[in-house]
């Protein structure tokens, strides 16, 4: 059970000053961005410094230990651990004040940032095949200043990630050493093939396709396979999606698959920083 009842924790809200930023940039992230939802998976947790274990909503005079499943400018969609009768319980505070304790630990911040947000609770009900999974829809009454700063910041850098993107398909760059050295890349691939788990090996990377060698005795591989590789690189580890567009071989055991994946911020980042030092070995 994630709750526990007691008095409000003493938590430090942010000045609402425009130090280091312009007010017209916090005026021009609210209008473009405000009901901009971001989804909080790995990539969005890390680059915006969530820490997500002290991330609590209080009702009345009880607190939930929440994980943030998604959240704009304006409300915020969280996911709690409820037995059935914690949630029947709960519902009773629908349409009722609530608040929101987020805390972030910035990269140039020492100490963390914490915000307390007020808002509504709009909805509270079981998550369709999780078990005791509960969701809970919050507006809020106000977004501070300083959180509609971390969120407009990593909305714009998202954006010029997918502009990356679509600059950098079809750059294919061969996984020689060289170049595995240069974007760190930690040798290791595992791929998820139905419910066979097996290592692959990367022979090529661009933003938008893999080429991979894939050993020949995975049951049923074919053109248009869907399924998912897990790539470690020091900097990241992280999981794409795609869909088998070509095959060669077998030969040596191995096929030879490439692989069309879905967009991958964290991969783009990877891409982008490797051209950029390839750009600065060649001027040194």
């Amino acid at each position: 059970m994630s709750i526990y009842k007691g008095h409000s924790l003493d938590f430090h809200v942010p000045a609402n000053n425009n130090e280091g930023m312009g007010k017209s940039r916090i005026l021009e992230y609210q209008a473009k961005y405000a009901d901009q939802m971001i989804r909080f998976n790995p990539y969005a947790i890390k680059k915006m410094g969530l820490v997500q274990s002290q991330t609590l909503v209080k009702i009345e005079d009880y607190m939930l230990i929440c994980a943030p499943f998604q959240m704009s400018m304006k409300r915020a969609i969280m996911l709690v651990i409820l037995s059935r009768e914690e949630t029947t319980f709960f519902q009773q505070f629908q349409k009722k004040m609530c608040s929101i304790n987020f805390t972030f630990q910035r990269p140039n911040n020492k100490t963390p940032i914490n915000f307390f947000v007020r808002g509504i609770l709009d909805r509270l009900g079981a998550v369709k095949g999780k078990q005791n999974v509960c969701m809970l829809d919050i507006s809020f009454k106000n977004c501070p200043v300083d959180l509609v700063e971390i969120i407009g910041d990593y909305i714009t850098s998202f954006e010029s990630l997918k502009a990356q993107y679509e600059s950098f398909k079809g750059k294919e760059i061969p996984m020689n050493p060289r170049n595995a050295k240069i974007m760190r890349f930690n040798n290791f691939v595992e791929s998820q093939f139905g419910k066979n788990k097996v290592q692959t090996r990367l022979l090529a990377v661009s933003v938008d396709k893999l080429i991979l060698a894939v050993p020949a005795s995975v049951p049923d591989l074919s053109d248009g396979m869907k399924f998912v590789s897990k790539l470690y690189f020091q900097v990241y580890q992280f999981i794409v999606g795609g869909i088998i567009s070509k095959m060669e071989g077998p030969m040596n055991g191995y096929y030879k698959v490439h692989y069309d994946i879905d967009f991958s911020p964290e991969l783009v980042e990877i891409i982008d920083d490797y051209f950029f030092r390839l750009s600065m070995q060649k001027k040194g």
